[in-house]
């Protein structure tokens, strides 16, 4: 996650969703420190503490940073995310994972052996949804604007209009090059389809 005092926004950061090329690109925008009473017994007391723009964990939902800061605070900011095709997310994901030796899945993926054995692998023991991101457990968006990664130039150009800056978008990270569509089988077509559901349809993908 990425905020801004200066502009006054939050970036959401769901992994594998252009989060490093967004962060790369708006980070000189943030204050290089600034001042966030991020514990209530702490402001009680009348103490502030400095932290940079990434105070929290990469990844955090909104959910969680509601629950540091309070939903008055985090609405007075401009909040953002960015999702992808469920599909296109897994290919992505995996590649990563496989080619990243410092990932802490790398070596459970490697020994997986290929793409089904790992879809198969991901939809029996370990799914996480995008819309937890920024969803709450009611089914409440939390975030103002929802980006595409397959629009992310002019989504990403809506953003930096909003609040009030430009700036290009660097190419970062890309673990993946050719179309997603030529790693499934119909198996793992309906694997994703079935345990990805919610995600497909909240968000209006299609394979």
């Amino acid at each position: 996650m990425l905020i801004s005092k200066k502009h006054h926004f939050i970036f959401i950061h769901i992994y594998k969703n252009a989060g490093t090329s967004i962060t790369t690109a708006l980070k000189p925008f943030t204050l290089s420190r600034w001042v966030w009473v991020i514990n209530r017994a702490l402001k009680k007391l009348n103490i502030s503490t400095r932290f940079d723009p990434q105070p929290f964990h990469d990844h955090i939902t909104a959910s969680e940073i509601i629950n540091v800061i309070g939903r008055e605070s985090f609405n007075s900011f401009y909040s953002f995310a960015i999702v992808r095709n469920p599909w296109d997310w897994q290919v992505s994901l995996y590649k990563y994972m496989l080619k990243n030796t410092n990932h802490r899945q790398h070596d459970l993926v490697k020994n997986l052996g290929s793409f089904d054995e790992y879809i198969r692998w991901r939809c029996e023991n370990e799914v996480r949804f995008q819309k937890d991101f920024i969803y709450s457990n009611d089914g409440e968006l939390l975030v103002d604007f929802v980006g595409r990664y397959e629009d992310i130039d002019p989504d990403f150009e809506k953003i930096c209009s909003h609040i009030g800056i430009s700036t290009s978008l660097p190419k970062l990270n890309v673990s993946n090059t050719k179309p997603y569509q030529q790693f499934y089988t119909n198996e793992t077509i309906e694997l994703i389809r079935r345990t990805f559901s919610s995600d497909i349809a909240l968000f209006g993908y299609n394979f």
